[in-house]
């Protein structure tokens, strides 16, 4: 894999002409509006870098397109059709739930030479996506979030990789980072660390609920502990560019500390065996091969 970070938007005479750009900036369109693809529309609005003449979003989740357009009312449209979502659109995300993907995608008349598709359904592989659009390879690829690409504090899981400055790497660049997958083989163990939130999600409200049960108001209980793991990220922050950061972070626990001792602790209870027995499983089921359970 390789990573790319801080481009800035090329000129229109250096971008990757797979994309087709109207002159007055992208036209973006989502095919499903849930969570995630109103988390990256949002991301895509509060940017500045990045020309976006327009973003056209479905009305079936009638709440958070109608939130949406309230917001942004300059650049949104609401349509009922995905037809007309697409044929408002340059790129357009493919948001669906993983049983609808072809059902939605043979409907559609793809213009081979405008359109681009990427895919935020994880279990679609990229020859269903191409033979289901009737898209060119190039035309075609899949990408993975989290909700936090709103804040433009996300990070773009990307495959398969295109060169530094595409308008597809730019545009993931603005909703935080991007790093980019030569392969899905690759980009699926990527996804293990989307799944990562759940999991925390559960620690931090079980450190809380000790902390109640301890006496401490479960107001700030759950201050603190929020603040806690907060200030955690954000030092770790300091050495995400570094292969050995997070080594030098594990090296950095005071010798004979509380924070040494209990991560022996945790390692000694199988804590962290636990989470390669969960990515395991939940690869298999990003696999198709089991359901993810153990």
């Amino acid at each position: 894999w390789s990573r790319k970070v801080n481009l800035q938007m090329a000129s229109s005479s250096e971008t990757d002409d797979s994309v087709a750009v109207a002159d007055g900036g992208l036209s973006i369109g989502f095919l499903g509006f849930g969570t995630i693809a109103s988390a990256i529309a949002t991301g895509f609005s509060e940017q500045k870098n990045i020309g976006i003449s327009s973003i056209a979003i479905s009305q079936r989740s009638s709440e958070k397109s109608s939130l949406f357009q309230e917001k942004y009312p300059k650049l949104t449209t609401v349509y009922d059709d995905n037809q007309e979502i697409l044929d408002n659109s340059d790129i357009v995300f493919l948001c669906v739930l993983p049983k609808h993907v072809t059902d939605v995608l043979q409907s559609l008349t793809f213009d081979k030479d405008r359109h681009t598709l990427v895919s935020l359904v994880s279990t679609a592989n990229l020859e269903t996506l191409r033979q289901d659009s009737g898209l060119d390879q190039d035309k075609v690829s899949k990408m993975i979030c989290l909700p936090s690409v709103a804040k433009l504090q996300g990070v773009c899981l990307h495959c398969p990789e295109q060169e530094s400055g595409s308008i597809l790497t730019s545009l993931f660049e603005e909703l935080g980072g991007c790093v980019q997958a030569k392969n899905e083989d690759i980009l699926e163990a990527m996804m293990l660390a989307t799944c990562i939130m759940g999991p925390m999600y559960g620690i931090m409200r079980r450190n809380r609920d000790w902390l109640v049960e301890k006496g401490l108001d479960p107001t700030d209980a759950n201050y603190l502990i929020t603040k806690q793991y907060l200030g955690a990220i954000q030092h770790a922050d300091n050495f995400a560019s570094s292969p050995r950061g997070l080594d030098d972070l594990v090296e950095e626990q005071t010798p004979g500390g509380l924070n040494e001792q209990g991560l022996a602790n945790l390692d000694k209870l199988g804590g962290l065996d636990a989470f390669d027995k969960i990515f395991d499983a939940t690869l298999g089921r990003i696999q198709g091969k089991s359901d993810g359970s153990l």
